[in-house]
Order: structure tokens, then sequence, then C-alpha cells
């Protein structure tokens, strides 16, 4: 009897040494990453956070440098950060611990107040549970504030790491520049007549996007916590100080900042009270969409809520609300360095660029086009 053919079916997948030791090499380094991030997390975060601060720094060092010599200059306007530092350190360790006892002790008898409307409003509160989430809210904001002695603790913990970064800024404000034309001279020189506009303007880009952002964030936190005054709102300085943070975030902020501010309101106020803040919170709104937004835009670059708002989430998780802003500024300056290069994204560098060709002495060598040139002629004839 003829027996058939046995023939392997399906797929096989034949993997060579050099694919096994390439796998192998990319979860070995995968591991090394991750271990080095969580040990030096701390010291990455650092290193961070003072080249943020020295970035948003630099262009007011520069203009009192114009009276005053360069170290002179740094030191006074540091002095003057650490000075508003400590005032805000002395706010957080007394007011804000005082306005969160009031909010956590008022917030939930006012949303029990808001369940037990016979109208609509009350409907709807009980049925999304509202006095419960907010005791459960409460709760979780007691713990993370915590008492006055774990605050006065904290602050001196993290004493040592603030001195660390103040040192670490000081040497970013006065060897910065130095460090970063450094790096540029190890490259070609199309690759550094490309790379040295996109970064300055994507710098300058950067910090007037931040610093308008920051202008805008204290605006709307003022005008949050003046209506929660006027409103009778428990703890009116913390609902100030969300609203601001919150307001960072383009286009959504002032809205989700608002929120504690009307939904306490709707227990504490009468409801024509109530209408007016909201018909304030939509013009501020309406005033930050269609005309400081624009200007921001023509002054620096757009940013969607978006960016933001993910890096922000990541951050916090991480580093906590320092984390969160530094990530933001990261953000930032990452979306300005890409746009510097949308209008040709031929230009974008690589890091092979450098080692394509033989550099001599940084001379390019014309009669060898370089890869972005080969893709935009690439380009060029598919559009024809």
């Amino acid at each position: 009897m003829a027996t058939a053919s046995q023939e392997p079916s399906g797929t096989q997948i034949v993997a060579s040494w050099r694919l096994v030791a390439m796998v192998a090499a990319g979860i070995i380094g995968v591991i090394v990453v991750r271990s080095v991030f969580v040990d030096a997390h701390r010291v990455l975060g650092w290193a961070v956070a003072a080249s943020v601060v020295a970035m948003l720094l630099d262009p007011v060092i520069d203009r009192v440098d114009r009276f005053l010599p360069r170290a002179v200059a740094v030191v006074a306007t540091l002095g003057a950060i650490i000075a508003i530092g400590v005032g805000i350190a002395a706010l957080y360790s007394t007011t804000l611990r005082r306005e969160t006892d009031r909010l956590v002790e008022a917030a939930p008898n006012i949303a029990a107040d808001i369940e037990s409307r016979g109208d609509r409003l009350g409907e709807l509160a009980r049925t999304f549970q509202f006095a419960d989430r907010v005791d459960d809210l409460m709760t979780r904001l007691d713990e993370a504030v915590g008492t006055g002695s774990d605050t006065i603790r904290s602050a001196a913990l993290a004493a040592p790491a603030y001195f660390v970064s103040m040192i670490l800024t000081i040497f970013l404000l006065v060897f910065g520049h130095r460090i970063v034309t450094g790096g540029l001279g190890q490259l070609s020189l199309a690759r550094r007549a490309r790379l040295t506009p996109a970064l300055a303007n994507a710098t300058c880009r950067t910090q007037r996007y931040v610093w308008s952002a920051l202008a805008q964030s204290a605006a709307a936190g003022c005008i949050i916590a003046i209506l929660a005054v006027w409103l009778g709102a428990p703890a009116p300085v913390l609902i100030g100080l969300f609203g601001a943070l919150a307001s960072l975030i383009p286009y959504l902020g002032v809205l989700i900042g608002s929120l504690p501010l009307l939904l306490l309101g709707l227990g504490v106020a009468e409801v024509w009270q109530v209408g007016v803040a909201a018909l304030v919170v939509v013009a501020l709104i309406v005033v930050e969409a269609v005309w400081w937004q624009a200007w921001i835009r023509r002054t620096s670059l757009y940013v969607g809520p978006a960016i933001p708002l993910i890096f922000a989430i990541v951050g916090s998780a991480v580093y906590g609300i320092g984390g969160a802003l530094y990530s933001m500024a990261l953000a930032v300056f990452a979306l300005a360095l890409f746009d510097e290069f949308d209008s040709d994204p031929a230009d974008l560098p690589t890091p092979l660029d450098d080692f394509a060709g033989d550099d001599r002495g940084g001379e390019v060598d014309e009669a060898t086009p370089s890869r972005g040139a080969e893709r935009g002629s690439r380009t060029s004839v598919n559009d024809r």
C-alpha cells in the first residue's frame, strides 16, 4: 500500500543565531535600562528639574546681565527665586494645611446637602452617589497633604535635593551655553548648521510658551479664588491653587479647574451667585480660546490639550506635582523642536548621518549627497 508523503504544513520560522542574539541583547538592554532608571530616577529628576529651571531663567538673567556681571546676575536671580520659594513653602505648611482641614470637614456636608435637594440637581447627585465620592476624595486628599509635622519633615528631607538642584542650576546657567556649543561642535558642518538655529528657536519658543502659560495660570487661579471667597466656599486658597494648576492644560484647564468652585458653590451659595460665577468661568474660557491661545500661538507655538495632559499624568505618577510640571515643559520643548523641522522633514537629523560619509575635519563631500538630500530627491521624483 502506497503511503502518502508526510510533508510539514504551515509556516516555518527559522531563527538564525544573529536574530537570537539580537533579541536576547534587546531584552537584556531593556532590563538594564529599567534597573538604572529605577535606581537613579531621583538623580535624573534633579538633572531634569535643574535643566528646565535653567532654561526658563536664562532670558531673565540675560536681561539682568545688561546691568550686572553674569555671575552676579545669576546669584541675584536665584536669591530672589529662593526667597519666593521659602515664602511659598511657609504658606504651604500653614495656610494649605488649614485650608485642607476646612475643606475635608465641610465638603462631605455640602455634598450631602446637594443630594438632599428635591430638584433635578439632587436627583443627579443621588444617581452618581455624589456624597460617597466626595467623602472618598476628601479622605485621599487628607492623606496626601498629611499633618503639619509631616510637611515639616518632608521639607527637611527634601532640603538636600533642593540644594543639589540649585547648585546644578547655577552650573547650567553659567556654563550651559558652552556645553551646548561644545556638543554641537562634535557634529559635521551640515548637521551643525541645521541643528544650531533649530535648537535656539525651539528653546526661545518654549520659554515664551511656558512663561505665558504660567501667567495664564496665575491669573485664572486668582480669579477662581476670588470667586470662591465671594460664594463663601470653604478653602478658597486651595480651590484657587487647584484652578491655577489645572489651567496649565490649554483649552480644557479652566473648565476642569473651576469644577470644585461650582460644585461647592451649589451647596453654600444662592443659585444666582453660582450662575454669575459660571458666567465668569465661561468668559475666561472664551478669552483663553479666542484671544490668549491665539496670541501664544503667534508668539511661540500651538500646543493642544492632549500632549500636556498625558505628560502631566505620567510625570505626576513618577515624581508628583513637580514631575508633572517639568514633564509638561519638556513636552512643549519637544513639540517646538519637531515644529522647527516640520517645514522640511528631510532635514531631520539621525544618529547615523555623521557617520555616513568621510567627515574630513567637519567638511562635507559635495559629491556624496546626504541622506536628507536623497530622501528629498526621492520625494520630488514621486511627486512628479
